[in-house]
């Protein structure tokens, strides 16, 4: 698949973004749960998915950044930790807080609450959301370690998942090669890292944009689209 990168030009908005689409568009974004940018992109993505409504359809690809079953060093802790007091300084960061990695009990991996995201699919792309959610307030809000199964298990409880179904679709083990083959499918797309949103299937954004950004070349794409779909209707 050939993907362009969308680059950081601001662009006129539409006026009218949710009419005369030609059918609705795709967006993947590829991320890891216990990005801290990933975070604050997903809680700013949040609000684009309510504006454009059924105009866009949105979908989550796994992309790994700790894939080897490894406690962090304290060297590696502290760069995370600074991570997570960045993204609490942001808006939609507030209450973020670094005990994730300053306490006593880190997450190894990255790829156990990923594996988790997928069991949860089966069961609809809703409840996968709000698990997500959930294991995102209890990581970074809580500082808990969203990787043992223990907690996902408690998480998936609250959220309404059928726990039984969802333990069985956890104990696949084709779901831990499907997130990493997702990391090596992002990565012959060019992605080098999460966040990161492809649009129809052709446009790039990578890194945590502002609000404002990610609508505008959401605009612009879309504008194109319906530019190119009156071409053709005219030939």
């Amino acid at each position: 698949m050939a993907i362009r990168a969308a680059q950081g030009a601001v662009f006129q908005r539409l006026h009218s973004p949710h009419s005369d689409f030609p059918a609705e568009v795709e967006l993947v974004l590829y991320h890891d749960v216990l990005c801290s940018w990933c975070y604050l992109a997903d809680a700013r993505l949040d609000y684009l998915r309510d504006e454009y409504g059924p105009a866009l359809r949105w979908s989550l690809r796994p992309y790994p950044l700790r894939p080897e079953n490894q406690i962090p060093n304290k060297k590696q802790r502290s760069v995370l930790a600074r991570h997570f007091r960045r993204v609490a300084r942001e808006r939609e960061g507030k209450g973020v807080k670094p005990d994730l990695w300053t306490g006593q009990d880190p997450p190894a991996s990255s790829v156990p609450p990923l594996v988790a995201l997928e069991a949860a699919l089966p069961q609809g792309p809703h409840l996968q959301s709000e698990l997500l959610k959930a294991m995102r307030r209890a990581a970074f809000l809580e500082g808990i370690n969203v990787a043992r199964r223990d907690v996902q298990f408690e998480l998936a409880s609250r959220i309404g998942l059928d726990v039984a179904r969802f333990v069985e679709s956890l104990d696949d083990p084709r779901l831990e090669q499907q997130v990493n083959d997702a990391g090596e499918e992002a990565e012959s797309l060019g992605i080098k890292g999460v966040p990161a949103l492809v649009i129809g299937g052709e446009w790039l954004i990578q890194g945590c944009r502002d609000l404002a950004e990610y609508r505008q070349v959401i605009d612009k794409y879309l504008r194109e689209r319906v530019a190119a779909a009156q071409v053709r209707m005219m030939h």
